[in-house]
């Protein structure tokens, strides 16, 4: 039942998002659950650094001033959209990127520590490293197609791999990671994807309360 309501969340999200970004005049609605995740997302992250009541103030001020010109931005809801998509690929590209000095600090490196619980050798890191490479291409390219797709192609076409494209591509980049990682390293520690994404979650949260 769980899975099934997560499922059926993650299905209205994607019609939503679909909606608000492919429209030149959206409804609504459509933009207020499209940008509800990444809205939510910063302020919790405001929320949890070190300068929260400066960061929730100036929160405040940002969406009073949205409200105050809510016509404005339904107007340019797609360039709101384009920089919320290909600001995050640009984000998560550059917090994997610039992890890739050694195999042991790279970013899925550190998530491996916090998922397994005993002793990686340096063959493993040696794995986790060119995965934090491919995650780093992979965020690098869909930034890219993002931008180009806005600039060169209808409207509908970004906005279908913005909000249909980029998901199931996460899903595959998960699901293959996996399956590779079992065939690449089959005697070493395993784990599945749900708990990666919550060493992930760790990973985030031990980073903000050290800020």
């Amino acid at each position: 039942m769980r899975l099934a309501v997560l499922a059926l969340a993650g299905l209205f999200y994607v019609v939503m998002d679909y909606l608000a970004s492919s429209s030149r005049h959206p409804p609504l609605y459509a933009v207020v659950v499209g940008a509800a995740p990444l809205t939510l997302g910063l302020l919790t992250a405001g929320w949890n650094s070190r300068f929260r009541w400066p960061v929730m103030l100036l929160a405040a001020a940002v969406l009073l001033s949205i409200a105050l010109n809510i016509d404005q931005l339904l107007t340019h809801a797609a360039w709101f959209y384009l920089l919320q998509h290909a600001g995050i690929m640009c984000g998560l590209g550059f917090m994997f990127g610039s992890t890739l000095g050694s195999h042991e600090n790279a970013l899925c490196s550190r998530i491996a520590r916090i998922a397994v619980a005993g002793s990686l050798d340096a063959a493993y890191f040696h794995y986790t490293w060119k995965v934090t490479l491919a995650w780093t291409l992979y965020f690098a390219l869909s930034a890219l197609l993002s931008l180009g797709l806005f600039a060169l192609a209808p409207l509908s076409w970004w906005a279908f791999y913005a909000a249909v494209c980029t998901p199931l591509s996460l899903g595959l980049m998960f699901g293959g990671e996996y399956l590779v990682r079992r065939l690449a390293l089959p005697d070493s520690p395993s784990f599945s994807i749900a708990h990666t994404i919550q060493s992930y979650r760790k990973y985030t949260q031990g980073r903000d309360t050290s800020q």
